[in-house]
């Protein structure tokens, strides 16, 4: 049934129906007069192939020239359809866009935050780290002062105890040299002592030779007048006296004499020692 409806709905004449069979619609008038005039131009015979190719160009024709028409007729009544859905896609995306501007101010806020808490992070950890550094180079300088310090004090204590020692051995040497000298001093005064005691005690040996010998001869000379005295006394008796007070003043001259010469001997050796 379909078939019959579809044959009896072909038209009659042969291009128009090879139009409908390649297209699927009756063409008009005026697509069957250009499609003469092709075949006429081309001088195309009626089992040709290119019927069906001309066919076929002549429905992209009529297509082509109804375009503008339906989009004309479809641009009238969806405009405002398009106008509203335009205005919901604007406002749409405007929501999204201030949904996205809030969740970027938000974001913002969140990294102004962070970045300020991270700030101060840093700056406490720059701080401490400051601290630290500055301790440890403290130590370090102090270390390093104390050895330099340490090292002059060695070196002066150094220096100060060698001219120390150069001065104790100079004044050793200066102490070792006076004592030689003064030794040497001593040694002359002792020789110089012991000469004048020598030369004192021989002194005195010969002062107390001669006072001996002084006393032996008073004593013979004593002797010798006594014996005379004697004799004469025994020839003269009356002149006892007058012999006695002639000789006592020789005897009292002659031991004060004996006196002095040994008081003199002594004084010698005396003035050779305090000399």
């Amino acid at each position: 049934m379909p078939e019959r409806r579809a044959r009896r709905g072909r038209p009659v004449d042969p291009l128009a129906r090879l139009f409908y069979d390649v297209t699927g619609e009756k063409p008009d008038d005026a697509s069957l007069l250009r499609m003469r005039r092709v075949s006429t131009a081309l001088n195309l015979r009626d089992n040709d192939a290119l019927w069906s190719v001309l066919a076929v160009l002549e429905y992209y024709a009529r297509l082509y020239e109804a375009m503008p028409e339906r989009i004309q007729q479809a641009g009238r009544g969806n405009l405002d359809a398009v106008r509203d859905e335009a205005r919901e896609a604007t406002d749409a995306l405007m929501a999204q866009h201030r949904d996205a501007l809030a969740r970027c101010k938000a974001t913002i806020e969140l990294a102004e935050r962070m970045t300020v808490e991270h700030e101060a992070r840093y700056r406490a950890t720059l701080a401490a780290l400051n601290e630290q550094a500055l301790v440890v180079q403290a130590g370090r300088a102090a270390d390093r002062i104390a050895r330099i310090a340490g090292n002059r004090m060695v070196g002066a204590v150094a220096v100060a105890a060698r001219e120390h020692r150069q001065q104790l051995d100079a004044a050793v040497a200066l102490f070792e040299r006076e004592m030689s000298e003064a030794a040497a001093r001593a040694a002359k005064v002792d020789q110089m002592a012991t000469r004048r005691m020598v030369k004192a005690y021989r002194a005195l040996v010969v002062g107390a030779l001669i006072v001996i010998l002084l006393a032996a001869a008073a004593g013979g000379l004593a002797g010798r007048y006594s014996s005379s005295h004697m004799e004469r006394a025994e020839g003269f008796p009356s002149a006892r006296t007058g012999h006695t007070s002639l000789m006592s003043p020789f005897m009292n001259a002659s031991a004060s004499s004996s006196v002095r010469e040994a008081g003199s001997g002594w004084e010698g050796p005396r003035r050779l020692r305090t000399g």
